[in-house]
């Protein structure tokens, strides 16, 4: 399926200016108010509903479409949902990882009869929340319905897509479409000439282990598991020439020396060690910078068992011209130290994964000027996460474009109070720290390819095509056949 990322934000706006316009419900719970039933097509996961003798039919309030709250249209879009008497109504999207799959298609409950086109519905009377927010209906500019013994929820844009994971798409020739619960394309491997490749959640099938998305044609090709190792296996052996080489350094008592250069004294929170794991596993890489200068990158890890990842602690300092200058600002795993043509160096780190996602902060940029002075990119944008794209792919040998410019993306939070701000979006960055914005959009994960070519990983099997202002979908009943 292909849509416009300009239609897109164009519906969203739409939604959200009209979210704007409208004032309160003047009406208390349990109030009947007049709806209607929309004379538009719906999709739900792209299964086209029938709305003429739905028994539960979707309806408009407002000019805002509702959603039957069935069982049906919970299972297919992955909403959890719990109901008490004392409680109301609460709502989730999927908090089970790996998420469920849904490879049946949406059904319906309906009946021989043909609806009206209006009926007389009624204010929720109970209380709803999301999670631990709760919605005062009375309030809502567009409130839960109830009709036919059923909750309508209103497909505002902050209710579907911000606080269910839903996906609202609209054009004139198909109407509505709903896609919610897609997941069988589950975290980015990598790309080759002609595809992207993903992990697939069918994988307990040998058989369906990778999906394989062309990206000329867009056809999406579920792979065996032997064809995902082999992708995987050429991903490892992968040697980036940016990505730093081992090293040896000599310890004497508690100093590291790289030759006759004193690079760091081990503290004693250094050297101590765990009773029944023995003391940090060290391990040190070198990362070559302009000018004959370079970064040397020391981690230490205790080896001990621990839930999640064990990044350890790690320290870098600048060695140019005999001297050693750490890198205080930068006190994680490096991924990538740039040399450019002016002579100037990018330092970068990608966000780290924990327990419960990515790691917030840990995404890094410094420039390193011709006079050997750091610039730290976060701290001069305020930006808790500086992301760059290409420095997480090995088949990209330099992720900088023209003369030393990077791609980077920041999701428009404050790195002081943690506050949002204007600077959401995806920029251009030169080696003067001169910035210009390419697109607002910051949700999904960004992705730079062998070829410099920038792709977004969105939730429900969606990619977007940076380039070419295009949104490839697939769905897990398709891909699953």
């Amino acid at each position: 399926m292909l849509l416009s990322v300009r239609k897109i934000a164009l519906s969203c706006a739409a939604i959200v200016l009209l979210a704007c316009a409208a004032l309160p419900v003047q009406a208390t719970a349990g109030t009947s108010i007049r709806a209607s039933i929309p004379k538009f097509p719906i999709t739900l996961n792209n299964t086209s509903l029938d709305q003429a003798y739905s028994e539960y039919p979707f309806l408009l309030y407002k000019d805002i479409t509702y959603m039957p709250m069935t069982w049906n249209n919970l299972q297919s879009l992955n909403i959890e949902y719990q109901w008490s008497d004392d409680a109301g109504l609460i709502l989730w999207p999927n908090r089970n990882y790996p998420p469920p799959i849904r490879t049946s298609r949406a059904e319906q409950d309906l009946s021989k009869t043909r609806n009206s086109t209006s009926y007389s519905v009624q204010l929720a009377s109970f209380p709803i929340q999301f999670g631990e927010k709760k919605i005062e209906n009375a309030e809502e500019p567009y409130p839960f319905l109830t009709f036919r013994d059923i909750t309508y929820i209103p497909l505002t844009w902050q209710f579907a897509h911000d606080l269910l994971r839903l996906d609202l798409v609209w054009n004139e020739q198909t109407g509505l479409g709903i896609i919610g619960g897609q997941n069988v394309m589950q975290g980015l491997i990598g790309d080759d000439d002609q595809a992207l490749y993903f992990y697939s959640l069918l994988g307990a099938d040998d058989e369906k282990a990778m999906v394989k998305i062309d990206k000329s044609t867009h056809q999406a090709e579920l792979q065996n598991r032997k064809a995902l190792e082999a992708f995987t296996n050429r991903l490892i052996d992968s040697k980036h020439p940016m990505g730093g080489k081992p090293v040896e350094l000599t310890r004497k008592g508690r100093d590291l020396y790289d030759g006759n250069l004193k690079i760091y004294t081990l503290t004693d929170s250094d050297v101590w060690e765990a009773a029944d794991w023995g003391p940090p596993v060290h391990s040190y890489t070198r990362f070559e910078a302009a000018n004959n200068a370079y970064i040397l990158s020391i981690n230490l890890r205790l080896p001990i068992p621990v839930i999640g990842p064990n990044y350890g602690t790690t320290y870098n300092f600048l060695v140019r011209d005999g001297k050693v200058t750490q890198l205080a600002d930068l006190s994680q795993r490096l991924d990538r130290v740039i040399p450019n043509p002016d002579g100037t160096t990018w330092i970068a780190s990608a966000l780290l994964p924990g327990r419960n996602g990515m790691i917030s902060g840990t995404a890094r940029l410094a420039l390193l000027d011709r006079e050997g002075n750091v610039h730290d990119v976060n701290d001069l944008l305020g930006e808790l996460d500086v992301q760059v794209l290409g420095i997480t792919n090995p088949l990209l040998a330099d992720p900088s474009v023209g003369e030393g410019k990077l791609y980077v993306v920041m999701n428009g939070i404050n790195s002081k109070d943690f506050s949002p701000n204007e600077q959401s979006g995806l920029y251009t960055m030169t080696t003067e720290l001169k910035m210009e914005r390419v697109s607002e959009l910051a949700e999904g994960l960004y992705y730079m390819d062998k070829t410099h070519k920038i792709y977004i990983i969105r939730a429900n099997n969606t990619i977007v095509d940076q380039a070419k202002d295009e949104v490839w979908r697939w769905f897990d009943a398709d891909l699953d056949q």
